[in-house]
C-alpha cells in the first residue's frame, strides 16, 4: 500500500502534533512544515497555467521559504537540524502533483483545516519556548493566519487583496 499523501488528504489532515511532544519535536515539525509548504507551493506554481494564480503560488512559496529561514536561528539555538527531510520533500511533491489537478476553490478549501492545525502547533511552541524564541513563535502564528486569510479572501471573491496580509508581514519586506 502506498502511504504517500493524496489531494484528499489535504482536506482531512491528522493532527500535526501531540500535546505530549517536547519543544524540540515541535520545532522540527514546524521547520519541516515550512519545507513542505515551500515545496508544495513551488511545485504548484510551476504547474499553474493562469499567470495570476502562478504569481500567488510563488508568493506563498516565498512566504514558506522566508519563514523557514526565520526559524533557523531558533533551530540552531536549540541544537536542532535545519536540513530538509527528503521524505517531507518527496511527500510534498507527491501532494502537489495530486493537488495540481484540483479546481482552485477545492485547493483553497484545504487551507482552513491545515492552517488551523499549524496555528495550534505554533501557539504551542510559543507556550513552551523561552523568551529568546517568542518572536519566532509569533512570526509562525502570524504567517499561518495570513495563509488562512489568503484562502478565505480568494474563496469569498476578494482575489484582488488576497495577498495583502502576507505581503504586510515583517519578514516579507
Amino acid at each position: 500500500m502506498d502511504d504517500a499523501p493524496t489531494a484528499t488528504d489535504a482536506a482531512t489532515p491528522e493532527s500535526v502534533f501531540s500535546v505530549d511532544d517536547d519543544l524540540a519535536t515541535l520545532w522540527v515539525k514546524a521547520y519541516q512544515g515550512e519545507v513542505s509548504g515551500e515545496m508544495l507551493f513551488g511545485r504548484l506554481a510551476q504547474r499553474a497555467e493562469e499567470p495570476d494564480r502562478r504569481h500567488k503560488l510563488e508568493v506563498l512559496r516565498d512566504l514558506e521559504s522566508r519563514t523557514r529561514g526565520a526559524l533557523v536561528p531558533a533551530m540552531e539555538r536549540n541544537g536542532l537540524p535545519t536540513d530538509p527531510d527528503p521524505e517531507v520533500e518527496r511527500d510534498a511533491a507527491t501532494l502537489a502533483d495530486a493537488a495540481a489537478s484540483l479546481p482552485w476553490s477545492d485547493l483553497l478549501a484545504a487551507f482552513e483545516p491545515i492552517t488551523t492545525q499549524f496555528i495550534a502547533l505554533y501557539r504551542r511552541i510559543g507556550e513552551l519556548a523561552g523568551d529568546e524564541d517568542q518572536m519566532v513563535a509569533g512570526l509562525l502564528v502570524d504567517h499561518e493566519v495570513a495563509l488562512r486569510e489568503f484562502a478565505r479572501r480568494e474563496l469569498s471573491g476578494r482575489a484582488q487583496d488576497s495577498l495583502s496580509m502576507i505581503t504586510a508581514l515583517a519578514h516579507m519586506g
